[in-house]
């Protein structure tokens, strides 16, 4: 994981990652199996049955079970290409909103919208959300909002080339590998994880709608009295002054395209990784000195 990334979670959740070092193998287990499609779970169960009813049939054959060699050259090229893409994408797509909220872009903004900004001529010029759920929605609706559906179809669009990438990996894998009980193995667990995979990349994807909106809130949850300044590109320039505690951006709207950013494309790579670890996973398959991973003590001691 990368530092931008770590740093971004931290911004935009409030909290830092925390690895577990030591995790539990039986609630990760059993969290799998709660995961699995009841069809799947129950064609699983019939390929072990079949290889459990005839042994000799499990000691045939060559050493490496459901490996495929042209699967597994086609993700370990195809994988590093789409992060390319992912990166030249979301370089493009961070050029853009840094200049969509410039410091004269954000001032055109608030001044062609006549609920965001007043002008007193003796205290200068004012934001006028407060930290109330209406004017938060609506200043919410007219900025960043926009930022993030921009966003929302380029990571739809980047895991789209993963799973068209994943169901040519498929083809390979089954047409090569899958031609008795024990090598249909790993395949049904992997076809039987796929509904779950689907809604956890979707959770994903719309949480960062939720983030965002929460990050956003937060700049305004203040009680203090109404700051005024002396210009309107002086408010602009401060206007989400929490995004940007150390002034290290021309204004607040900038530092939070930086950290939503870093949190996207961070986001995006963890789901390209994540693929990629689990197709060089089930591609590399098993070798027949492991065939007892699949069977409980119960048949292990029948048999012997």
């Amino acid at each position: 994981m990368e530092e931008s990334f770590r740093r971004a979670i931290r911004k935009m959740t409030g909290t830092s990652v925390r690895l577990s070092v030591r995790p539990n193998r039986s609630s990760m287990v059993a969290n799998l199996s709660q995961s699995m499609m009841v069809t799947w779970s129950i064609a699983l169960f019939e390929h072990l049955d079949a290889m459990m009813s005839d042994p000799a049939a499990t000691t045939s054959g060559s050493e490496l079970i459901s490996y495929s060699e042209t699967a597994w050259k086609l993700a370990d090229s195809s994988f590093p290409e789409i992060k390319t893409a992912a990166k030249k994408l979301y370089d493009e797509f961070r050029s853009k909103w840094v200049q969509r909220f410039s410091t004269d872009e954000v001032l055109r903004l608030l001044l062609e919208n006549g609920n965001f900004l007043v002008h007193d001529e003796e205290k200068g010029w004012a934001l006028t959300v407060r930290n109330n759920k209406q004017d938060i929605n609506a200043f919410y609706s007219a900025t960043i909002h926009l930022l993030v559906s921009d966003a929302e179809p380029l990571f739809v669009r980047v895991h789209g080339r993963v799973m068209q990438l994943q169901e040519k990996l498929c083809r390979y894998w089954h047409n090569e590998s899958a031609v008795d009980a024990v090598s249909k193995l790993l395949p049904c667990l992997e076809s039987s994880l796929r509904e779950k995979e689907n809604a956890m990349v979707v959770s994903l994807r719309t949480s960062l709608n939720a983030l965002a909106k929460k990050r956003f809130a937060a700049a305004f949850n203040t009680k203090g009295p109404v700051r005024y300044y002396a210009s309107a590109s002086g408010c602009a320039r401060n206007v989400g002054k929490y995004w940007n505690p150390h002034s290290a951006y021309e204004n607040g709207f900038l530092a939070f395209v930086d950290d939503f950013c870093d949190y996207a494309y961070g986001l995006t790579l963890q789901i390209i990784d994540w693929y990629h670890d689990k197709w060089a996973l089930f591609l590399r398959g098993f070798s027949r000195g492991q065939l007892n991973l699949f069977e409980t003590t119960a048949s292990y001691k029948a048999q012997t």
